[in-house]
């Protein structure tokens, strides 16, 4: 996925950082190194936490005053009562003789045992490989739950009666007998460039967001889990050159077209595994779902009706039962079957199809079991408009659980006992996100009832509902208001300030920043785009001022909203208070917050659309008296990289813009990897002409010699790949053009670490004022004469 760079883990909460991060200062300076090389203007926030079952209550780590220490805390947001859950002190590890700081944890169903994970690595995204021990609470021992020497550990949970744990090592899945000590391999096929058993290649995990890929059932007698082929996938090489003789890094990545890996569901019986073997071949039944096809052609998977899955769960018991459900999605991924199986026979049963003219997106909250255990909620663009639908577990629509011209951004569950849905969602404004609330009839209907709105700020609430559906933290900013998170219960009534952020803020105040104004531009074919203004605080309208607009543009992802922005906004601000610079961002058709129809516009022709409104809306603002028509910009990241180039260079870009700045841009979409790019384009072998006309690279030859671009890369990018920048360098130097680029040794898509940002935006803001900014004989008031471009 081109990233974001802002990843929202429901599960996660945050509690309130230690203290001295950020001291308070007499008048602070406003300069580049403040905002990206110091916490000056670094908001305060909470650290990572879990809701406990009952009540406005949560666990933590925190750290210990002694050594590399860290104890597991409760504290109860409400009463703010803090106990101490285990002494981090205390957790000796025999096996490598020091104690090991806790990292990750999960208590077992019945409270009296914790899973501890420590000495974590990174595994692209995430710390996701690492150890495990089984700390017993009442005993207060701690056991590991096998052999360091054997792997790094992934994954591991205990099974319902916390008397086993499972997890993956080396792509093979294990069961150990806590008791006994016995551990026994599941599966023994994996291997490295081939088999894949409990987790995931990289495009599934970057593309799906799946990292964790198996499940104990409800009742502990099975385990799901999925299995992957990746021998027919295509490797990539990330080269070091920083090393006298060069480290070749090498993935698997499936480009556009290309083969992706093969994948199924298998299911382990527990009580046929022989713990005396080495395999398992007798408890192991994978499930039919057409998914495994190594056979097929790299033509024929390029149109394959059954090739990705993408979610699987337990059901509640159906029939006396529990099964695996599932979610199967065709290559072209508009077409999703939610299907059951059963563990024992290994029959596959479709429950519910959709199918779309476009694509279906995947997320986590798609689905979810109500604890009923007769019902389950659906969501589905299926009105135009992401809604949330109630259905029987046999598939039996009940009706709609919200209805309207607006979308459902995350459904946070049901109450059953009241009756009531809750939901984040865009009722009232598409560039704020707000709480509300849904009456639920489990009676056949037609109609939803209507939500009532339970925040009531405006701006944007990230909300994480408590277990019990009684509380939430409600994670709130604006545009001019850095992060706070407070308590509330769900009626709306607020508890507690957890962090205001009230330093920050009268900081911030005192410097009495430009402001972000809310306004719209007119797309390509007239649409209102949702658009924000950022202009110098001594804003004259009467003299003329460089524009500098902001993009990113991607599908179903906005920067025109109504909250924090961080250090990409206070780098706005920055440019608009220094140096007079107006900065601009629209949001094209294609993105989120408006519907199925609005964000479908780019189908198979991504970048085009896009790329004509960004375009548009920049000659709507040259036709204003104050902006200097031949000082317009743009610059974007990843996909706002790509649509820098695209808008500088189709079309009328190069009579349009100025100067261009681009950062980590994908140059042709048959370089970047299936998932994602196959979701808006199919393949290049059904869409042509789409992929011809979408890239960048096709247009390298229409930069004008009075334009300025500067392209900037980091070449350890393992998203989108450096040679997507290499190959438009060659491009642009064939057709005889000339431009800067800058390349980041070691640097993967974000561009973070040490000084990286400070040394980027310096660049940038210097490229700003070299080829934006008006020389000093044609200040603001005194514009150059107009040349014909």
């Amino acid at each position: 996925m081109l990233r974001r760079l802002v990843l929202l883990v429901a599960a996660l909460l945050i509690l309130p950082d230690t203290p001295g991060v950020a001291q308070e200062q007499e008048g602070p300076e406003f300069t580049l190194e403040s905002i990206h090389a110091s916490s000056t203007f670094r908001p305060k926030t909470f650290r990572g936490g879990k809701w406990a079952d009952q009540g406005p209550v949560i666990t933590y780590i925190e750290s210990a005053d002694t050594a590399d220490a860290t104890h597991l805390m409760r504290y109860n947001l409400k009463t703010e009562e803090r106990t101490q859950v285990i002494d981090g002190t205390n957790l000796y590890a025999e096996d490598v003789d020091r104690i090991v700081p806790i990292e990750g944890y999960t208590f077992s169903d019945g409270g009296e045992k914790v899973l501890i994970y420590t000495d974590s690595k990174e595994v692209w995204r995430a710390n996701t490989k690492g150890y495990y021990y089984v700390y017993d609470l009442g005993a207060q021992t701690l056991t590991p739950i096998s052999d360091r020497d054997r792997g790094y550990q992934m994954f591991a949970k205990f099974n319902p009666s916390a008397t086993k744990v499972a997890f993956v090592r080396k792509r093979d899945l294990h069961v150990v007998n806590l008791a006994t000590g016995t551990e026994t391999a599941l599966t023994t096929d994996g291997s490295e460039g081939k088999i894949i058993n409990g987790t995931f290649d990289w495009v599934y995990e970057e593309e799906f967001g799946l990292r964790d890929g198996w499940r104990w059932s409800p009742d502990g007698s099975h385990i799901a889990f999925f299995k992957l082929d990746e021998s027919e996938t295509r490797s990539f090489p990330l080269m070091d050159n920083t090393k006298r003789y060069p480290k070749i890094t090498r993935f698997r990545y499936p480009k556009a077209g290309e083969k992706n890996s093969e994948i199924k569901i298998g299911v382990v019986d527990l009580s046929k595994v022989d713990t005396s073997e080495a395999g398992q071949p007798q408890a192991v039944r994978y499930f039919d779902t057409k998914t495994w096809d190594p056979g097929l052609s790299k033509k024929e998977e390029a149109s394959d009706p059954h090739e990705y899955l993408a979610r699987i769960g337990w059901t509640p018991k159906i029939g006396g039962q529990h099964r695996v459900w599932m979610f199967r999605l065709n290559r072209e991924q508009n077409d999703l079957d939610l299907l059951y199986g059963d563990p024992t026979t290994g029959d596959v049963t479709r429950v519910l199809h959709e199918t779309r003219d476009t694509y279906i997106d995947i997320t986590n909250d798609k689905l979810s079991f109500l604890d009923d255990g007769k019902h389950f909620i659906f969501l589905s663009e299926r009105s135009g408009y992401n809604h949330a639908y109630l259905y029987r577990n046999d598939g039996t629509k009940v009706g709609p659980v919200t209805e309207g011209d607006w979308e459902v951004t995350q459904f946070h569950g049901i109450d059953e006992k009241n009756g009531t849905a809750y939901f984040t969602a865009t009722r009232d404004t598409s560039i704020e996100r707000h709480l509300y609330r849904a009456e639920v009839s489990m009676a056949p209907h037609e109609a939803a009832p209507p939500a009532r709105k339970v925040t009531t700020r405006p701006g944007w609430h990230a909300i994480n509902l408590s277990k019990d559906l009684s509380y939430y933290i409600d994670q709130y900013s604006a545009s001019g208001t850095p992060p706070t998170w407070t308590l509330h219960e769900t009626n709306g009534d607020r508890l507690t300030t957890l962090q205001g952020n009230k330093v920050l803020k009268q900081r911030l105040d005192s410097l009495d920043l430009p402001r972000r104004r809310f306004t719209s531009l007119p797309a390509a074919d007239g649409t209102p785009l949702n658009a924000y203004v950022i202009k110098p605080t001594d804003f004259d309208p009467s003299e003329k001022y460089p524009v500098l607009m902001y993009v990113y543009g991607g599908p179903g992802v906005q920067t025109v909203t109504d909250r924090w922005g961080g250090s990409r906004q206070l780098w706005h601000q920055y440019l608009a208070r220094t140096h007079d610079v107006v900065v601009v961002s629209v949001d094209n058709r294609g993105t989120g917050g408006r519907g199925k129809a609005f964000q479908d516009v780019p189908y198979q022709r991504l970048g085009q659309p896009e790329s004509a409104d960004q375009i548009h809306a920049a000659q709507a603002l040259a036709d204003s008296a104050w902006v200097d028509r031949d000082r317009i910009g743009i610059w974007g990241w990843s996909y706002g990289g790509y649509m820098t180039l695209l808008s500088m260079l189709r079309e009328e870009g190069p009579s349009t813009f100025d100067t261009g700045l681009s950062i980590a841009p994908v140059t042709d979409w048959r370089l970047y990897d299936t998932i994602y790019t196959e979701r808006y384009m199919s393949t290049p072998q059904r869409n042509e002409d789409g992929y011809e006309k979408g890239a960048p690279l096709a247009y390298a030859d229409r930069l004008r010699a009075d334009q300025s671009l500067l392209m900037v890369h980091g070449d350890d990018d393992d998203n989108v790949h450096f040679q997507n920048s290499v190959q438009m360098v060659n491009q642009l130097q064939e057709a005889n053009k000339q431009f800067q680029f800058m390349m980041y040794p070691t640097h993967e898509h974000g561009l973070a670490g040490g000084k990286t940002r400070l040394n980027l935006f310096t660049m940038l803001t210097d490229t700003i004022t070299e080829h934006l900014l008006p020389t000093p004989e044609t200040s603001p008031g005194q514009p150059e004469p107009t040349t014909e471009r």
